[in-house]
């Protein structure tokens, strides 16, 4: 739960150098949906979470943090503060200790905080596609819950059909009805561009070879897709930089991984941020990152500080396909015989 976070240019490869010594701290195609295949997620098969700890979101500020339960109910004083901010901490047990008439739980080894002080937060179950093969039409996923319109443009009938947010979908017909584009997913079954994220495949951009893997992140509709060579392979929703920190436009390759490590930013601020144990970071333009976000479920818009946020699973997914390839170890650094994949963002 204190990895190091890389914050500038000039600091990174000593921040990197933390990380590595710290190690990780307590705490179907033209039908209706592309063709998939791949690994059964056995986890979520069994109603289990992928990620190795729960995560709490801490409700109140300046929260006192106390070496044991005991230490608190004696009149002890705290060994520190987590401060204020936008806080989330990892637990290694996700069920409370009972002490003093209080519930408490365990943050790091050594630190406890009152149950009342943090909410436990179930992180976003969603997952994207294994793909067989590139589609031969658009696809994606609803990121609002409308009911369908009959026509393009039309209002929707009171008893329309109400799609779900995350329901996946493909676009079998466009049309412009005034400044709105209108996407046909089924019969008689029409919603606008701003309720869809979409995957529109994409050719690889100069410089990637005809067998290198890549990723496009498609920053307009929020969309992420895994190329291998002009194959695509997997595709996701996404969130990228909110305006004030958009993510950088460009051709990136990945130069450092990291399974568990600590982000935090905007030290001072009222916007500061602390989140533990982020889970599978892929470094790809200085300290921006395709990372796992357990923290909100807002895939398919924007939401973050400049990285490119992904369901917990879609994470682990793509950490696992991509190069450089960690071993046993926590962290590893692209090199010339084992180069980073490449990171296409526009």
């Amino acid at each position: 739960m204190r990895q190091i976070r890389f914050v500038t240019t000039a600091i990174i490869g000593l921040l990197i150098a933390l990380v590595m010594a710290n190690g990780i701290a307590s705490a179907q195609s033209g039908v209706s949906l592309p063709p998939t295949h791949g690994r059964i997620d056995d986890a979520a098969k069994e109603g289990r979470s992928i990620l190795p700890f729960t995560y709490a979101y801490v409700i109140t500020a300046n929260v006192p943090v106390y070496a044991s339960p005991s230490d608190a109910v004696a009149g002890l004083p705290p060994v520190r503060t987590l401060g204020a901010g936008y806080l989330w901490v990892s637990l290694a047990d996700g069920k409370p200790i009972e002490q003093g008439g209080q519930n408490w739980y365990q943050i790091n080894q050594g630190e406890y905080v009152r149950a009342g002080d943090l909410s436990i937060y179930k992180p976003s179950a969603f997952q994207g596609l294994t793909l067989a093969g590139t589609p031969d039409k658009s696809f994606g996923w609803m990121v609002y819950s409308p009911k369908v319109s009959a026509s393009a443009g039309a209002a929707p009938a009171q008893d329309a059909k109400l799609v779900a947010r995350y329901t996946p979908i493909t676009v079998y017909e466009e049309q412009t009805v005034g400044d709105l584009i209108w996407y046909r997913i089924g019969d008689d079954e029409w919603v606008d561009q701003k309720k869809v994220g979409l995957v529109v495949p994409a050719a690889r951009p100069e410089g990637v070879g005809p067998t290198d893997k890549w990723i496009d992140v498609n920053l307009f509709e929020q969309t992420l897709a895994a190329y291998e060579g002009d194959r695509m392979v997997y595709a996701t929703l996404v969130s990228s930089g909110l305006p004030y920190w958009s993510t950088r436009t460009g051709l990136f390759r990945i130069w450092a991984k990291v399974k568990l490590g600590k982000m935090s930013g905007r030290t001072g601020l009222p916007d500061f941020y602390y989140l533990e144990d982020v889970p599978w970071t892929m470094y790809f333009d200085h300290d921006i990152a395709l990372h796992g976000a357990y923290w909100h479920d807002k895939f398919g818009f924007k939401h973050s500080h400049g990285c490119v946020n992904l369901p917990p699973k879609d994470a682990q997914w793509l950490f696992d396909w991509t190069a450089p390839t960690v071993g046993e170890t926590n962290w590893v650094l692209s090199t010339d015989e084992n180069p980073g994949t490449w990171v296409w963002v526009h």
